[in-house]
């Protein structure tokens, strides 16, 4: 059969087959990798420029379809344009790009998006030129494309690419120049419009934040895995690591160990010589078996003792001959049992003795049904399931593993399912067992297990005395794991792994594709602080090496994680090297599986070792950066820093609109920052709450009568309940008491604001429908208004105003409307200093 032959392609007019796919966009190309021609017409990889970690290799190559000619050249033309935004053709041709050429991941999705859009133009039997397709064409074409995605911003991108492939129209053969179908107006506003919503302000992120009630337990969590379990992990890993080291004369595995013919020989003798055993032979006859013959699949079990059934079986050898030739001697001395057949096959109290698999000797079907269940009773214990469908049904447990946990390695001589068959449905007790297992799968006691840790010694438990100390929700110590398999310890790895990913990418504000680049001893000091070193791959084909600052948390991840990774280069790569045949070693994870098994583990298995359960919701490594914009924005000179973290180029102060939209701050996480304000005025309070139960005055003001009744009412609650008496040691108990009374203590440096919108003197310099939500700070009245405290903190700044007034009062150079207006504020600022000092002398 001889191989179709190549199809010939069409010839551009714009562009040469002999030209690199990689010429006129910057690109910095790597040595001894092949650059693509125009000319290739089914494949370009883009290897040449270098492969983001993050990327997959089928992410970074592009593939043209070969059944059609002309859509091929068209889409190489596209793609050709984009990559080269600044070729002397586009240039000739008034095409004028960002000179920055668009990212491989964007140009290969953009390119899948037009061959769409002329298939759906086929079915529609529009032109073959796009270029002389009506406005009301491209406007079904959007329509039809949002019918089948529920995201404005991919209905977005498909704008976009539309707008792409008009500004190339030019140098693309058979696509006439055809103008804007929408205008002026934004990709964004076109596909909003198309699911009736609202466009999209320019100044707020698509990206949503991760809601607090989900950011602090994934950060513990890592931060846990990280600086508390990993030493373990670390240690349990080199143990089992020398296990599977087995000695020279061990078996590597619990497979049951070939026996030689001339065992199973010596096996035969052996039974034949010992006294009372006689050979089952048939009682009647039936099929094409004569009454008087062996039983000989009932003798090879009973000479096995289960093992096999053919040892007697012909083969190309002639043992089984000699073996048969043994037998008929002892018959002929008369050594034979006449049975029936169902005794044969070990049946009934008269049927011959052999263990049969999934039996022992000595050994009751009610003490293997204890074996399941104090298995199943032990806390720690959880049950290997397989993790995808590949070589079973996802979520099954994989029960010759788990057997082999319950009953240990099956012996050399005895058939490898035995342990297995002990669960085998489609028997009484068999079934039963599994259904206790089952159970324990449904209640969440499941543990999923890669196919390539099946291995019995894998699953054999360590005991672990000397695991670290954790702290569980009663408030008791206790080791964070009793004991471990290599199978869960497979499961740890990964989550290590997991959880350093989360932590990095948390903290650090990078990108995924910057994370993924770090590589071995990368952790740098940069302008005298601590830096990552890594890769900026997005919006700059150089991809130059920039620092990320961190804190010593971060740099601690990173220590672990070198310790963990055994790429040459990148720390962030498949848990273990290829082996045998495999080949891949190139270094990259998939960000979203790696957040998402870290969250599913925590929650079905990892919070029984101390962690917090993680409320559900969608986690992905953009919206690491959004959120933890929002916490850093709410420092001081956010914005600069911000920006030069995130990487965002500007001219104004290394930041621009996108960095004011990363810490932009959303509803929930604005509420959570309150939650803090509110705590930490109930911390400010608990002195004065100690002062107050001395009996002492703790405040002066107008509304120190409403903070000493406040007080009281918290004294009170705790006298009278004698649980909260027991507690009172505890800071934790008053915060919280003073927290509920006080829910609108606003701190201040020379006041205390007890804000109660229709006492607050500072609401009358508002507008009408802008009062009773926040005290207006720079209105405030402290001497007049009610809800104003003052304690001896603030004395210091009252008495320096007092001393700053008299001396500008006695100034001759006042003018007397000036000198009236300094005599009020004296007036008012003594009134607090006298009540400073009666409460002094009280």
């Amino acid at each position: 059969m001889m191989a179709r032959p190549a199809p010939k392609a069409l010839a551009s007019s714009a562009f040469r087959d002999d030209e690199k796919v990689f010429s006129y966009g910057g690109y910095q190309l790597l040595d001894d990798i092949q650059v693509p021609l125009f000319g290739d017409i089914h494949r370009w990889p883009a290897d040449c420029i270098g492969r983001p970690a993050s990327r997959k290799p089928g992410e970074w190559c592009f593939v043209f379809p070969l059944d059609d000619r002309l859509i091929n050249l068209q889409l190489r033309e596209y793609c050709f344009g984009l990559l080269n935004p600044s070729h002397p053709v586009l240039r000739q041709s008034l095409i004028f790009l960002s000179a920055l050429p668009l990212s491989v991941a964007t140009v290969r999705p953009s390119m899948m998006e037009i061959r769409k859009i002329m298939d759906w133009g086929r079915e529609q039997g529009l032109p073959t030129d796009l270029g002389l397709w009506d406005p009301e064409d491209w406007h079904d074409e959007i329509v039809h494309k949002a019918s089948q995605v529920e995201s404005v911003k991919t209905v977005a991108f498909h704008v976009t690419t539309i707008r792409r492939l008009r500004q190339l129209a030019p140098v693309l053969t058979g696509i006439s120049a055809f103008d804007d179908p929408w205008g002026d107006e934004s990709a964004a506003s076109v596909a909003a419009k198309v699911y009736d919503e609202d466009a999209p302000s320019r100044d707020t992120l698509a990206t949503p934040a991760i809601p607090p009630d989900t950011w602090w337990p994934l950060l513990r969590g890592a931060w846990t895995y990280i600086h508390t379990f990993a030493s373990d992990i670390f240690r349990w890993r080199d143990h089992f690591a020398r296990q599977q080291e087995a000695p020279a004369d061990q078996p590597r595995s619990t497979k049951a160990r070939p026996v030689r013919p001339e065992e199973t020989d010596a096996l035969l003798k052996k039974w034949l010589r010992t006294p009372g055993n006689a050979v089952p032979v048939h009682e009647v006859s039936y099929s094409n078996v004569s009454a008087g013959t062996p039983m000989w699949t009932a003798l090879s079990k009973m000479v096995t003792g289960g093992r096999t059934m053919n040892i007697f079986s012909d083969n190309q050898s002639g043992r089984p001959r000699e073996r048969r030739a043994t037998v008929q001697a002892a018959i002929g001395e008369g050594r034979i049992a006449t049975v029936k057949a169902t005794v044969g096959r070990g049946k009934g109290p008269a049927g011959p003795r052999y263990n049969a698999p999934g039996t022992s000797a000595g050994v009751t079907k009610e003490q293997l049904d204890d074996d399941v269940r104090r298995w199943l009773a032990d806390p720690n214990t959880v049950v290997p399931v397989y993790a995808t469908d590949d070589h079973g049904t996802a979520g099954e447990p994989i029960w010759g593993v788990a057997a082999r946990m319950i009953w240990g390695p099956t012996p050399p001589d005895v058939s490898r399912q035995r342990n297995a068959k002990r669960f085998d449905r489609r028997n009484r007790t068999g079934a039963a067992r599994a259904r206790l297992v089952l159970q324990a799968v449904a209640d969440g006691r499941g543990i999923p297990v890669d196919s390539d840790v099946w291995s019995g010694w894998r699953a054999y438990p360590l005991q672990c005395p000397d695991a670290a100390h954790v702290q569980g929700t009663d408030g008791t110590s206790a080791p964070w794991r009793r004991q471990i398999s290599a199978i869960e310890l497979a499961f740890e790895l990964h989550m290590l792994r997991a959880a350093i990913y989360v932590f990095v990418a948390a903290l650090t504000l990078m990108r995924d594709s910057e994370v993924q680049e770090i590589q071995r001893d990368a952790v740098r000091t940069y302008f005298g602080s601590p830096a990552v070193r890594s890769r900026k791959t997005k919006l700059d084909p150089t991809r130059p090496e920039l620092y990320w600052w961190i804190i010593e948390p971060v740099a601690e991840a990173l220590a672990v994680l070198e310790q963990l990774a055994w790429h040459p280069t990148h720390l962030f790569a498949a848990l273990r090297p290829p082996v045998g045949k495999q080949t891949h070693t190139e270094p990259g994870i998939s960000s979203e599986a790696e957040i998402d098994f870290f969250i599913n583990g925590v929650n079905t298995i990892a919070y029984r070792h101390g962690l917090s359960k993680i409320p559900s919701a969608h986690v992905r490594s953009h919206m690491f950066r959004k959120t933890m914009s929002q916490v850093a924005g709410r420092e001081p000179d956010s914005e600069i820093a911000l920006g030069l973290q995130l990487k965002h180029a500007a001219r104004r102060a290394l930041a621009n609109r996108t960095t004011q939209a990363y810490a932009q701050m959303d509803a929930s996480w604005a509420k959570e920052f309150d939650t803090e304000l509110q705590q930490a005025a109930a911390r400010k309070l608990v002195d004065l709450l100690r002062g107050r139960q001395r009996g002492e005055r703790v405040a002066v003001g107008p509304g120190a009568a409403r903070l000493h009744a406040g007080l009281d009412k918290v004294i009170g609650t705790i006298n009278n309940n004698p649980q909260l008496r027991a507690q009172i040691a505890d800071e934790r108990v008053e915060e919280a008491l003073l927290s509920d009374e006080f829910p609108n203590l606003h701190l201040g440096t020379i006041n205390h604001c007890m804000f109660d919108a229709p006492q607050a003197e500072c609401q009358g310099e508002l507008p009408e429908e802008q009062r009773g939500l926040a005290p207006l700070l720079g209105a405030c009245q402290p001497a007049r208004c009610r809800n104003s405290t003052i304690t001896r903190a603030h004395a210091p700044y009252w008495v320096a105003e007092e001393a700053d007034l008299t001396a500008q009062s006695t100034n001759p150079r006042l003018s007397p409307p000036r000198r009236e207006a300094v005599f009020v504020r004296l007036a008012d600022v003594q009134r607090i200093t006298r009540a400073l000092e009666e409460e002094g002398r009280a």
